[in-house]
């Protein structure tokens, strides 16, 4: 970022170059008619057929959808809600993979939504403890990570078993607590007993938690990361494969994707972003975008890496349970994150944060903090198929 004054000829560049992005406002919005609105975006995006329809609304099935009923809040990458649960009997589901769902021009490799199955096994199984069972989640033995994103048809990830009755009880109010808060925090300090719980969670997975909060070092993250943000939105294939997922309008009850009022930004920065990316990276324009999506979070005081294997396949999974087992310690803590994953899909920025946290293996950085309740996401009516 540069805040440095400008001189007079570049001011005069600059202001005109804004005045003929503001100028072209109207072919802006003409550009963003594509992004999805309330609506346009239906909470049943995989009609199932009558026949499967009766075959889910039966009584063996009741565990199934009691389970999935919670397991659908597990989070997504961009909320994009990409698995299934297929019951094959009262004891046994599927859990599959739509591709269509998958986010390979910017997940590349599709490592995050590999990771996010991990999340999902995890989500499925509190959800059982929740209902008062039982149950496991097995990855598949052997999946090509790499070509995720190619298949036509559900690919099967897992397989859930339901073993029987537990008095292990999970508390489902959790799973609506976790939350991703993209809304100021109140500056304090998350005390070090917390820290030290949620280290000892991702450590029991591999897995290795790094907590900062030096005013320097977490400002300099934050910067880092809305620079990475805008300089991400001149990547077109990356842009355009996320547009599809930014929508704008009321949150519905139930669907998917990125909306304003969960993600803390307008209905005109999402269309601006989108519509003219060059808009924001004009010299007078990106430190007014700079400074206010600063503001939004404001009182951050702790930035979080998790660092370990995640490259094959049990990694993978193993990195997700971590970071769903420390989002639910979070929880149960009072404690709020916001995912920046903008800075690791991006090989220069994530070269950026080797370099300035000492870390060859880092893969997922997060502001920390508390806040208020932030604005819940929308998840699907039903992920049964």
């Amino acid at each position: 970022m540069d805040d440095q004054r400008l001189n007079r000829r570049e001011f005069s560049k600059s202001a005109l170059g804004t005045a003929f992005a503001i100028s072209s406002l109207s072919s802006v919005m003409e550009a963003c008619a594509s992004l999805p609105t309330a609506e346009s975006v239906h909470s049943d995006p995989m009609p199932v057929d009558p026949r499967r329809q009766a075959e889910l609304s039966a009584g063996n099935v009741a565990p199934w959808r009691a389970i999935a009923q919670l397991a659908r809040l597990a989070p997504t990458p961009h909320n994009t809600q990409p698995f299934r649960i297929r019951p094959l009997n009262a004891q046994t589901a599927e859990i599959v993979g739509l591709s269509e769902r998958f986010l390979p021009e910017e997940d590349h490799g599709n490592r995050y939504v590999a990771s996010a199955f991990g999340i999902m096994a995890a989500t499925i199984e509190m959800a059982a403890r929740a209902c008062g069972l039982e149950a496991h989640v097995a990855p598949a033995q052997s999946i090509d990570v790499a070509a995720l994103h190619l298949a036509t048809t559900p690919t099967v990830l897992g397989v859930a078993t339901i073993a029987g009755a537990t008095d292990a009880l999970a508390d489902p109010a959790l799973l609506d607590i976790r939350r991703t808060s993209r809304i100021p925090y109140d500056g304090r300090l998350v005390p070090e007993e917390t820290w030290a719980k949620l280290r000892a969670i991702t450590g029991s997975h591999g897995q290795r938690l790094l907590e900062y909060s030096s005013r320097e070092v977490v400002d300099g993250t934050l910067e880092l990361n809305i620079a990475a943000v805008i300089d991400n939105l001149g990547l077109t294939r990356e842009r355009e494969e996320i547009r599809h997922w930014y929508r704008t309008g009321p949150t519905p009850q139930f669907g998917d994707g990125l909306w304003e009022k969960p993600l803390n930004q307008s209905a005109f920065e999402i269309e601006m972003a989108f519509g003219s990316p060059r808009f924001f990276r004009l010299p007078i324009v990106r430190p007014i975008a700079v400074h206010k999506y600063l503001n939004t979070q404001r009182g951050t005081r702790h930035i979080v890496l998790l660092c370990g294997p995640f490259e094959t396949w049990p990694d993978l999974v193993e990195a997700g349970r971590a970071l769903f087992g420390m989002w639910v310690g979070m929880a149960q803590a009072g404690v709020y994150i916001q995912p920046m994953g903008s800075m690791l899909t991006n090989p220069r920025y994530a070269g950026e944060i080797a370099r300035r946290f000492n870390v060859t293996d880092c893969w997922l950085v997060m502001r920390a903090g508390y806040s208020e309740v932030p604005p819940r996401a929308p998840r699907l009516a039903s992920i049964l198929i």
